[in-house]
């Protein structure tokens, strides 16, 4: 492996899915393509693709702009959000314990809840690896910071609270692949 995979990821020497989506982000990736869709031999329905899926930080590192703003300040609409997020992620900690006296829920519905759960996982392990990239470049305001990290902690307290709901736990939430390894 080469120097640009994280530490994590070579502590394990297991690269997961969530690693690998992570570093096209990291890096970009572009993706062209034409799909003509057709019945009985005749052309319906053409698609162009032409797409460019890349993070953020990459895409400002590429054109050279920022497209943050570190020097934003805190603004009553922020400060307000912040309080939100803050009150949020207090209520999901204190429902947790209340939580766990339930019972237990009917196996299908934590086959399902574990199969949202972990793509609502994977999608915010991604999110928050950007969010460290962001942060790591300079191009977000404290206020951004702030409001990015409540955030990102609001969504994993609501996932630990529905993890409790169901007596789901965190290894629990994650997909085996086959030959490509696990997704997180």
């Amino acid at each position: 492996m080469t120097g640009l995979v994280s530490t994590e990821v070579r502590r394990s020497n297991n690269v997961t899915l969530v690693d690998a989506l992570d570093k096209v982000l990291e890096k970009g990736a572009v993706i062209n393509g034409d799909i003509v869709i057709s019945v009985a031999d005749v052309d319906l329905v053409f698609l162009g693709l032409r797409l460019i899926l890349t993070s953020v930080s990459k895409a400002e590192e590429i054109s050279g702009k920022n497209l943050g703003n570190p020097d934003k300040g805190l603004t009553p609409e922020d400060m307000d959000y912040i309080g939100k997020l803050q009150k949020e992620i207090r209520r999901a900690e204190e429902n947790i314990p209340k939580l766990i006296d339930l019972g237990s829920p009917k196996k299908t519905e934590q086959g399902l809840a574990k199969l949202v759960l972990t793509l609502v996982e994977l999608i915010r392990r991604l999110m928050e690896k950007e969010a460290y990239r962001r942060v790591k470049r300079g191009t977000l305001s404290s206020t951004e910071i702030q409001k990015l990290g409540l955030s990102l902690k609001a969504v994993k307290k609501k996932i630990e609270e529905i993890q409790t709901i169901f007596g789901i736990a965190d290894e629990e939430l994650n997909l085996d692949l086959g030959p490509l390894g696990n997704l997180m």
